[in-house]
């Protein structure tokens, strides 16, 4: 998951509880697990389903009256923007920053009810120098707090749930659940019902994945 990120889908420790595991003998394997499912819902999601905390992203201006939030311009795969502290833009690529009043701006279109919000509107009635999202690269600075407010409950009873089917796989004698297929797939989809892919559908952005 992302180094911001707090909290993960699936933890040793809740596997562990499930699979009625005491001892330490298998930790790494059982870390290994999670750190794959997690991977793999946000690869699918293209989404970070967990509170980010407050940091500063960059996004390319287009001239218009909305941004698309969920990947500023590093591609980091947020989610979207839950609140905001700080809106900045450039007149143009690489001048310097001026402070927007936060009446000049609103956040709208949340992922779900306790998403993140995945576009940012310039109000229909500016007052100040700018009127929409300076064209640019990098010509948008906003601080704030991205991802969703808790981790989704049943995101993360879907991951545990794959992490549990991985384990019982390894037990069994299938020790490489890492890599690909044929089509070039993560293994550890198939430890994903039809209906924990059409949950992570309903998570995602839209994006192939």
């Amino acid at each position: 998951m992302t180094a911001t990120a707090i909290g993960a889908y699936a933890t040793a420790a809740l596997l562990k509880a499930r699979i009625a595991i005491s001892d330490t003998t298998d930790d790494t394997v059982l870390t290994s697990i999670c750190d794959e499912i997690n991977q793999y819902v946000e690869s699918k999601t293209h989404r970070v389903l967990a509170p980010i905390a407050s940091t500063t992203y960059l996004y390319d201006g287009n001239g218009g009256d909305t941004l698309y939030l969920p990947f500023p311009v590093d591609k980091t795969p947020i989610g979207g923007i839950r609140a905001l502290t700080l809106v900045e833009v450039a007149a143009y690529t690489a001048a310097a920053f001026e402070t927007l009043a936060s009446t000049q701006y609103f956040l709208r279109s949340r992922a779900s009810i306790t998403g993140p919000f995945e576009w940012l509107h310039f109000t229909d009635r500016p007052t100040g120098t700018y009127t929409r999202w300076p064209r640019g690269y990098a010509t948008v600075r906003l601080t704030g707090t991205a991802g969703w407010d808790a981790i989704p409950d049943d995101i993360a009873e879907l991951a545990l749930t794959a992490a549990t089917k991985a384990w019982h796989a390894v037990e069994s004698g299938q020790t490489d659940i890492v890599g690909t297929d044929e089509m070039g797939r993560p293994l550890v989809s198939r430890f994903f019902s039809a209906r924990d892919m059409e949950t992570l559908r309903r998570y995602g952005t839209g994006l192939p994945g």
